[in-house]
């Protein structure tokens, strides 16, 4: 390389000749015309007092001999006007004032089909209005603040997927206290329960986890716990969402928006105090850990990528001996340093190790993801996916065993391929008008969530020739073959997919917004309209899986008056009913012969199990009549009979809520032995048997 060359930052001819395999003769005549079109050189303005960074600029020509031209001014950027400085702070200050006024103004006694939604308070619509406008506020800002965006996120996600934790004053989800009740179990055994209580007990990681943070914090229940966990669980979901989307989308505005898009289209409702929660929070760290810091791709050894293209120039190879040379090249290595590498799959196995004990079907969405990354070779630690299949094999073969040799249909199919089909979808469509239209929504919601994800894979491959994103939200699929799972199987899919589904719809109204600016107040209003539907959506079964403070002090009375392995058992399986004593006075397993629900067929169910304790609540009576089309008042024309019957008495009534308690039989006449002569009454006279 000259001097010249040097000085002025050009290529050596000679260099780029052997980098590019062109001709000589082309090669120097493209150098000569890009040195013709971009003379530029790199300034800097003389004198103490200049600015140390460079400026670029064209080479200056003085005129003669005078002086030079003095140096370009730098540009500076005009302060940001009062609007934007405290337009979106004002805003979230507003709303979160507003909250503490709605919870006092909400009237949650009257619920019906329709659910939450109507019953709310206008200052809890006008909180969630206030919080989407300090998001789109500060998005729309010339300089977009980080720390106040992640102040915005959280407003708004306490607005919308939060607004029940504020206006209920104990958690709403009935399979909460059922976890509750799983941890307290485990609590008081010093362990878990004995096998035959609940299948959910062979993964015992999350309780005994909450069993060991409970004593250590000397509590006794996990209320406070069980209501603000929904909120807290799906902002760490979100941090997840916006890390990945850091990876893959890039930018400043877009990661935000993939986070508040996941808020606003997670209707699914697993967000509960439950394994599953938490066993999200572990695949969202490992495919931020796979798709960040270990993300790679297949290069070839002039660091040309072997996926997308041939080198430029040469005849186009079949696509099936492209693949074939990409799927050889091994991928290239991390660029960090060795000790944050060993940190990183660390971590990385740590999780994943972590929810093999914890969930059944998780650490399976988990190996299928990672294997995916490792076949594509866009991240570097496929021995992350041994650690992975050797943790779930171990666990299987040891701590789950009699699970799974009993359950071996969960794992080759039942054969039946449309019971899971009808469980989760079909079975889930009855009820009155609210009902019905709750669950078309969440059905439309769905399909719009794959249509806009898969335009947003479309609009990806155009740009980066990239189908990996959309591989991962895919994959959980699969699991469609575990017809014996239950009627949460398709909630799961949908959970697993959902971070790379927004991420991807996220790309896709990218570019809708880039053809015209004026098309993000579309974007906005449809903000708007997304959240009022999660709203909507979320609550639509408040009608009997809200929860009050009466239940939960009525239960814990009834379990402190029952005798010890008495069973204590509700009308239908909603309510707090199995928040202690599950082990002990609720075997989770009462029942036969259709009789698992006694309010399937209440009078001889109740003569067949014959339970010690009848528990009966608010959300029973709502159930039977917004969702099986009973009469109402049919929970006190059922408890009236059976006091009249004389089986059982009633502890505790207040409304709809009542503890019925069953009677003693009275003990039999003594019947006197025939060798024994009756005993003489006083006076002498034989007694009249």
């Amino acid at each position: 390389m000259t001097s010249e060359t040097r000085r002025t930052g050009g290529p050596d001819p000679s260099t780029r000749d052997r980098r590019r395999g062109e001709e000589p003769a082309v090669a120097r005549t493209r150098v000569a015309e890009e040195s013709a079109s971009e003379r530029t050189q790199f300034v800097t303005p003389p004198g103490p007092d200049s600015p140390t960074t460079a400026v670029r600029g064209p080479v200056p020509r003085p005129a003669g001999d005078g002086p030079p031209p003095p140096p370009p001014a730098p540009e500076t950027s005009e302060p940001l006007s009062p609007l934007w400085v405290w337009g979106a702070p004002a805003l979230a200050v507003l709303a979160v004032l507003l909250l503490p006024i709605a919870a006092a103004t909400t009237d949650l006694t009257d619920l019906g089909g329709w659910g939450l939604a109507p019953a709310l308070s206008p200052f809890a619509w006008v909180a969630l209005l206030l919080a989407i406008g300090a998001c789109v506020v500060e998005l729309w800002s010339r300089r977009p603040r980080i720390p106040m965006l992640g102040a915005a996120t959280g407003v708004l996600l306490l607005c919308s997927t939060g607004l029940p934790s504020v206006v209920q004053p104990q958690a709403r989800f009935t399979t909460a206290w059922l976890i509750s009740g799983f941890v307290d179990a485990v609590s008081v055994n010093n362990g878990v329960p004995p096998t035959g209580v609940d299948a959910r007990f062979y993964w015992p990681a999350f309780f005994a986890q909450w069993a060991w943070i409970r004593d250590a914090a000397g509590a006794d229940q996990l209320d406070t716990i069980l209501r603000w966990y929904p909120p807290a669980v799906t902002a760490v979901w979100a941090i997840g969402v916006y890390a990945l989307a850091r990876s893959m989308l890039g930018g400043t505005r877009a990661p935000w928006v993939a986070a508040w898009l996941f808020i606003g289209l997670n209707w699914i409702e697993q967000d509960y105090f439950s394994p599953q929660a938490t066993a999200i929070v572990l695949l969202l760290t490992v495919l931020t850990f796979a798709l960040g810091p270990l993300a790679t791709r297949r290069v070839d050894n002039a660091g040309v990528p072997g996926w997308p293209r041939a080198h430029r120039g040469s005849p186009p190879l079949p696509r099936w001996r492209r693949w074939l040379v990409s799927a050889l090249t091994p991928p290239n290595s991390p660029t960090l340093p060795a000790r944050q590498l060993l940190l990183i799959y660390f971590c990385a196995a740590l999780c994943v190790i972590a929810v093999a004990p914890a969930h059944q079907l998780t650490p399976f969405a988990i190996i299928g993801q990672l294997v995916v990354l490792a076949v594509v070779g866009r991240f570097r630690g496929r021995g992350l996916v041994i650690v992975a299949v050797a943790a779930v094999t171990v666990f299987v073969l040891i701590g789950a065993r009699d699970f799974w040799m009993n359950q071996i249909s969960m794992i080759i199919g039942s054969g039946d391929d449309g019971s899971a089909l009808q469980a989760g979808v079909a079975d889930r469509f009855q009820g009155d008008l609210g009902q019905l239209v709750g669950k078309g929504f969440r059905a439309g919601m769905t399909a719009m969530i794959y249509l806009i994800g898969f335009a947003g894979a479309w609009v990806y491959w155009k740009r980066r020739r990239d189908l990996v994103p959309i591989l991962l939200a895919v994959i959980p699929m699969g699991m469609a073959a575990v017809q014996s799972y239950g009627g949460e199987l398709f909630l799961r899919i949908l959970l697993f997919g959902l971070p790379i589904l927004t991420i991807l719809a996220v790309d896709a109204l990218r570019a809708f917004a880039r053809v015209d600016r004026r098309r993000e107040r579309l974007l906005a209003a449809g903000m708007v309209v997304v959240f009022g539907l999660l709203v909507f959506i979320r609550g639509g079964n408040d009608a009997y899986q809200d929860v009050t403070t009466e239940d939960v002090q009525m239960t814990r009375k009834a379990y402190d008056e029952a005798p010890p392995g008495a069973t204590v058992q509700p009308l239908s399986t909603v309510g707090p009913y199995a928040l202690e004593g599950v082990g002990e006075n609720n075997n989770m397993a009462s029942g036969g012969q259709g009789c698992s629900v006694l309010a399937a067929d209440p009078f001889r169910c109740i003569d067949q199990v014959q339970p010690q304790t009848i528990l009966f609540y608010p959300a029973i009576e709502k159930q039977g009549v917004v969702l099986n089309d009973r009469a109402p008042n049919w929970t006190i024309d059922i408890r009236n009979q059976l006091i009249a019957s004389g089986q059982y008495r009633a502890t505790y009534e207040n409304g709809f809520n009542a503890i019925l308690v069953r009677n003693e039989p009275l003990p039999a006449p003594a019947v006197p032995a025939p060798d024994t002569a009756p005993a003489p009454a006083a006076g002498g006279e034989v007694a009249n048997p």
